[in-house]
């Protein structure tokens, strides 16, 4: 005769299954790209379309994008400052909004953005709408260039509304930011520049109302490096967290980087990193997150800027503090149907200008530009990057 066992014992045991499966430890969670939205859509706009945008979350649910629109048929590179913000996660985003507004007088070169506490800060380039010098002749800024300014607004309400706010800044000739300000270990607000002549370097601030040129590095002009739209981070190995990376585009196949240990006032010379591509397809990423690994978003190189894959494909690469770089990874190629069939920008099918911000440990917004036609954002997981 089969013995019966008793229901109570047969549920003990299968409590006892269910909690010890909770407790024991489970597989790590992979790194995942998840939740991509269009931020904003312009088909008609004139100029180079909507381009080289940047975003700042405050949290997990809140960030808000900007990015510059052009302005006119036959102009690049300038154009009026706009922004949206979501607050649930990326999944909506607010009815695009002026930043910084194009006058008879003057237009942007570009906007970055900064965090510092509770206020957010957009930094932008402002360019003359009439220069009678360029050859063409038409007394028209058709390249954004030269910088005459840098204007700065602030937010205290995660990126609602902005005010304008007083910040003084040295004389460099056509001063650009293209990346991510960071703060020292020494109390200085350090925010990377390129200018006339490939001069990529730093300049610091105490209150971000006064800035002052730290250092430079020697070589960003010669043939062959051709430095620009850099970036800076701290360094994985820096002792006192005043030791400073900066990653530069260039003309090389690979970006170039310097280093300094005293908070950017001096700098080693620029050389070839084989970790990270650029062969001068456009700006990359480059940041140390809370976590201290290393994240670098990209363009795949490629021979030709005028290949059909031109920019088109955004990959990405992390580095643990004492490891090897990874593999290059996806991270986005728009769906050509996407694409606009008559394009209001030049860059047809593009991937491109990528930044980023972190929101939780290894946690990320990204923003690019695709297609020159919309502004993008998904969320980076690197927290279990290998």
């Amino acid at each position: 005769m089969k013995r019966k066992v008793a229901w109570p014992v047969l549920l003990t045991a299968l409590v006892l299954t269910v909690v010890s499966g909770l407790l024991l430890p489970g597989p790590a969670a992979a790194e995942s790209i998840s939740g991509e939205s269009t931020a904003y859509t312009n088909l008609v706009t004139g100029g180079d379309g909507p381009r080289t945008p940047d975003t700042i979350s405050t949290s997990a649910n809140n960030a808000v994008v900007v990015w510059r629109e052009g302005l006119r048929p036959g102009n690049r590179d300038m154009g009026y400052i706009r922004y949206a913000y979501t607050t649930d996660g990326g999944t909506s985003w607010s009815r695009p909004q002026t930043l910084g507004q194009e006058t008879s007088e003057y237009a942007y070169h570009y906007v970055i953005l900064y965090q510092a506490g509770s206020e957010l800060f957009a930094y932008m380039g402002r360019t003359p709408i009439v220069d009678t010098t360029e050859p063409d002749g038409d007394g028209w800024n058709n390249d954004g260039l030269p910088i005459s300014s840098t204007v700065v607004k602030r937010s205290t309400d995660e990126g609602r509304t902005w005010q304008d706010y007083s910040a003084t800044f040295p004389n460099i000739g056509n001063l650009v930011f293209a990346g991510r300000p960071l703060k020292l270990a020494n109390g200085n607000h350090a925010i990377p520049y390129w200018a006339t002549n490939r001069e990529n370097g730093v300049l610091v601030s105490k209150d971000l109302r006064t800035w002052t040129k730290a250092g430079s590095v020697t070589n960003g002009n010669v043939a062959g490096i051709k430095a620009g739209e850099n970036q800076i981070s701290l360094d994985q190995d820096g002792a006192t967290g005043n030791e400073l990376v900066m990653v530069a585009r260039s003309e090389d196949a690979n970006a170039m980087k310097a280093t300094s240990s005293d908070g950017g006032v001096t700098w080693t010379a620029f050389d070839a990193d084989i970790n990270l591509p650029s062969l001068n397809t456009s700006k990359a990423f480059f940041i140390k997150d809370s976590n201290g690994q290393y994240l670098y978003i990209y363009n795949t190189p490629i021979s030709s800027p005028d290949s059909d894959a031109y920019r088109d494909i955004l990959n990405y690469r992390t580095k643990r503090p004492g490891a090897a770089w990874s593999d290059y990874k996806f991270f986005a190629d728009g769906f050509e149907l996407d694409e606009d069939t008559t394009p209001a920008g030049t860059g047809k099918g593009w991937d491109t200008y990528a930044m980023a911000d972190e929101y939780a440990p290894g946690k990320f917004y990204v923003v690019w530009e695709f297609d020159t036609t919309r502004i993008k954002v998904n969320k980076l997981d690197i927290s279990d990057a290998s």
